[in-house]
């Protein structure tokens, strides 16, 4: 079967190819079914799923931007379709469906095709669906992490110990890794950290990081900044460790279920060599308890054993966002003028030397968080994150200013006189992506006041930015509706009046 190719641009989470509805009765393809591509007098060769869609013309494909870039073939080029028999995992996704546990083969299996682009996003939600309903034994979560772990790349590292950190619960603000990292790495320890973009929340550290250093290093580029300076901040998604987990991710997140959560951050933790790593669980009113937090941190612990990663576990306060700025550039900001002792934010500060300190300590040092404050008010954590973002590529003398946010921005006042008695999270983080994030770094919200702290009527509460005026009005309308923060006098018992029902949806959090 030969046919004339078109890159149609459309995303789908899978290698697809668009057919003619003609052809494919004629050559007997059914959506769903397999072949493999290729053109003569290439090496380049892909396994596509069939999509029956009259978009095409008669023997013309459509390819989706996935199969696009693997072939790498221009409009019009000739290539040839052989179909191929249906993938063996695909009987391994019905018998998790069913309950049964699966070995460590059936589930390399379907990692495996899921990485070569052999499963249709249906059948990876079908799979996750499985383990959703019928939940990942300790077993089964060590096989899923050492298989994504062997589908991809590893960083390999000559290295005895390799630290890393991590944090669940995406509190507005965090911007412990961006402290961290230098600060472990400028006391002789190796942390290649990895990091995600945001999913849900307005700023994961990769884009963070990103706002003053490129971070889509490859494996090779990772290695040889971490191999020369001890430590590094980049984007997970460049280096391809642990592939499959990006592909998961986006089949969990339109059903919000998360059922790979330990294997997704294990595997890679395993693919970058890690020997230590600290778990950080944020617990607050919306955040997880401070039980099922030491729940989680008990799995993580059992799973690194099996791994041969020694897990240590901190619970942290997430009633609040960290620091007093949200969005990806007025974090890195922040950040910046932190770690080069241009401000004094306390709460950032403390969470940051704690985390280091913790990792220090793993490492064999004492007293690891009063050395990790040391690091920092010294300016040595300042010289290491300069190297960090010189060998990535970036200005090591960009001042925090430099970093720009939305050119439209206003000012919420409070309506009235008391005491800060708590913060929204979610109606924060919410808040600026309406007003761009995570895509446009320039969005953000700047904290005026936080928990405990008094506010007079007419005093500003937040100021917001975005590129957008009109964003700024539904943004504002979003943190008074769904009271971002509360603001009472201490004896005062009502604290709120509902005179309206309103339908919400629950949260989602999901990120890596």
């Amino acid at each position: 079967m030969e046919f004339e190719i078109r890159n149609v641009g459309i995303d789908t989470g899978a290698n697809v190819v668009l057919i003619n509805g003609h052809d494919a009765t004629v050559y007997g393809l059914a959506p769903g079914d397999r072949v493999e591509i290729y053109a003569e007098g290439s090496s380049r060769k892909s396994i596509a799923i069939v999509d029956v869609a009259n978009l095409t013309k008669r023997n013309r494909i459509g390819l989706t931007s996935e199969l696009s870039r693997e072939l790498r073939l221009r409009n019009g080029a000739k290539v040839k379709l052989a179909k191929m028999e249906q993938p063996k995992s695909l009987a391994v996704i019905k018998e998790r469906l069913r309950g049964r546990r699966l070995p460590y083969e059936s589930l390399y299996s379907i990692v495996r095709d899921v990485v070569e682009r052999r499963l249709s996003r249906d059948e990876i939600t079908a799979f996750l669906v499985g383990l959703h309903a019928h939940s990942l034994t300790i077993e089964e979560a060590e096989y899923m992490s050492m298989a994504m772990v062997n589908t991809g790349e590893v960083l390999g590292l000559k290295k005895k110990r390799i630290f890393d950190k991590h944090s669940i619960g995406g509190t507005p603000g965090d911007k412990t890794t961006l402290l961290a990292v230098p600060i472990v790495a400028a006391a002789g320890l190796t942390i290649p950290k990895t990091s995600s973009r945001a999913i849900t929340s307005a700023a994961g550290t990769a884009d963070r990081a990103e706002a003053f250093m490129p971070v889509n290093l490859n494996v090779d580029e990772m290695r040889r900044v971490v191999n020369r300076i001890n430590g590094c901040i980049v984007w997970g998604g460049a280096v391809h460790l642990a592939p499959a987990d990006d592909i998961f991710i986006r089949a969990e997140y339109p059903l919000s279920i998360d059922p790979l959560l330990l294997p997704s951050i294990m595997s890679k933790k395993k693919a970058a060599g890690a020997t230590d790593m600290v778990l950080d669980v944020p617990v607050g009113d919306k955040e997880k308890s401070p039980s099922d937090a030491e729940l989680l941190i008990r799995d993580f612990m059992y799973l690194g054993r099996r791994m041969g990663i020694n897990v240590h576990g901190a619970i942290t306060r997430g009633d609040q966002p960290i620091g007093y700025a949200i969005g990806a550039g007025a974090e890195a900001r922040e950040a910046l003028s932190v770690i080069r002792n241009i401000k004094n934010v306390p709460d950032i500060i403390d969470k940051a030397t704690g985390i280091a300190g913790m990792i220090l300590e793993l490492g064999g040092k004492r007293q690891g968080k009063k050395l990790a404050k040391s690091i920092l008010r010294s300016g040595l954590a300042e010289k290491k994150m300069n190297e960090i973002i010189s060998w990535q590529g970036g200005d090591p003398k960009i001042r925090p200013e430099e970093i720009p946010l939305g050119r439209h921005s206003a000012t919420v006042l409070s309506d009235r006189n008391g005491t800060v008695l708590s913060m929204n999270n979610i109606a924060l983080a919410s808040a600026t992506r309406i007003l761009g994030a995570p895509l446009d770094k320039r969005a953000a919200i700047i904290l005026h006041r936080k928990l405990g702290e008094n506010v007079k009527k007419g005093e500003a509460v937040f100021t917001l930015y975005s590129e957008s005026s009109g964003a700024i009005d539904d943004a504002e309308k979003h943190l008074r509706e769904n009271s971002a923060m509360l603001i009472g006098s201490g004896n005062e018992m009502l604290i709120k009046r509902i005179v309206k029902v309103k339908t919400s949806h629950p949260h989602f959090a999901l990120e890596r």
